[in-house]
């Protein structure tokens, strides 16, 4: 098994359209193109990763998007995906649990039983937003005690692309063909 990152842009569009098709669902309305749309400026401008575990005949075996942190020492593990006919077979635990042994790592999630998943990966110290149902949990090389300490990650605003959506249906028309190519072309890729 090998962990690569998928640079190349049509095989990048794959990763993230697969990745935001399966984690927000096809019918999560505008979700999925927004965040592919938002994640795709932060690819370009280099504040985001797509890894990708591969097994030995080089066929894509899970995915994950990583955002960096502001102060550029850690990562957030914002999206992972198996796809459908490789899911139960551990490729995404072993796609985090190798990026984390050298890497200072987190996420977060709303929901106790992802958590409960993210811990068997290594992220085992985990905080409450303020206010929130919103928790995050680190790895042991970041070195974080409290979210207060927490660098921010880079981050899109999810508004600024709908409004650029709606004063620009000829750019909400590009994403969106570049979601549905990218998903087509997915398939080829495992």
């Amino acid at each position: 098994m090998k962990i690569s990152y998928i640079t190349g842009l049509q095989d990048r569009d794959a990763c993230l359209a697969m990745l935001c098709a399966s984690v927000f669902g096809r019918e999560a309305g505008l979700t999925p193109l927004v965040e592919f749309a938002g994640i795709s400026r932060l690819l370009e401008q280099e504040s985001a990763r797509i890894v990708a575990l591969f097994d030995d005949n080089k066929r894509l075996c899970s995915v994950a998007l990583l955002t960096l942190e502001v102060e550029g020492r850690g990562v957030e593990l914002r999206l992972l995906a198996t796809p459908e006919k490789k899911r139960g077979r551990g490729f995404g635990r072993r796609l985090v649990t190798r990026l984390g042994e050298s890497t200072a790592m987190r996420t977060s999630t709303a929901d106790p039983r992802l958590e409960a998943f993210f811990t068997t990966f290594g992220l085992e110290r985990w905080y409450r937003h303020v206010d929130s149902d919103l928790r995050t949990g680190f790895n042991a090389r970041s070195g974080v005690a409290s979210l207060d300490e927490a660098p921010e990650v880079v981050d899109f605003q999810k508004d600024a692309v709908l409004r650029a959506f709606k004063r620009d249906p000829r750019l909400f028309e590009r994403y969106k063909t570049r979601f549905a190519e990218g998903l087509e072309h997915f398939n080829t890729l495992t």
